[in-house]
């Protein structure tokens, strides 16, 4: 009984944390990619020949997402995770400073919220383009699209195709925001 007691506490004091001591190392050995803001995706996304998908972008809600905040809200990591850029990742929203326009360089729902962090992306060659780091997929609209104490929330935003009423629902959702690739001599 004694040599089991003495077993578990050697696991509990040495083996347990150096697996986790490790675990943090090899999960900390992925590389973070930067979040550039919507200002550098404008320059090559944004022409007539092939979508003005920062116009686009300019008029929808998303652009607007940070100033729906108000007061301690602008604070509120809570609240700045879904309402900007990146918030706590390497090029990422930081924080609001009143009367700081630099402050809001990363506000907004912008790009890479949907597309993923753009340093590699704009760094690339055009005839060589690096790949955004993920795409908008239902689980990346799903990290903010939740019920989770929004004051804006509403249960019945959307209504299915078997008619429920739904907070959120992706594939309408996606519609929305869409870019469609305009061809040569298309119009909008």
């Amino acid at each position: 009984m004694v040599k089991l007691a003495l077993l578990v506490g050697f696991l509990a004091v040495v083996i347990l944390p150096a697996m986790t001591i490790l675990g943090e190392e090899k999960a900390g050995d992925k590389e973070k990619v930067a979040f550039v803001g919507a200002t550098k995706c404008k320059m090559c996304h944004n022409k007539k020949s092939s979508g003005q998908y920062f116009d686009d972008w300019s008029k929808s809600k998303h652009a607007e997402a940070f100033s729906l905040l108000k007061g301690d809200e602008r604070t509120n990591p809570v609240c700045l995770k879904c309402h900007t850029t990146g918030f706590g990742e390497p090029g990422g929203f930081e924080k609001f400073v009143e009367g700081d326009e630099a402050s809001l360089k990363m506000a907004n729902v912008q790009c890479e919220m949907c597309h993923g962090p753009g340093e590699k992306h704009i760094k690339s060659k055009k005839d060589n383009v690096v790949k955004h780091e993920w795409g908008p997929e239902e689980k990346t609209c799903l990290r903010c699209h939740v019920n989770d104490g929004n004051p804006n929330w509403k249960d019945d935003r959307y209504t299915t195709k078997d008619g429920k009423k739904v907070g959120f629902d992706f594939e309408q959702a996606v519609k929305i925001i869409a870019h469609k690739v305009k061809k040569e001599g298309e119009e909008k």
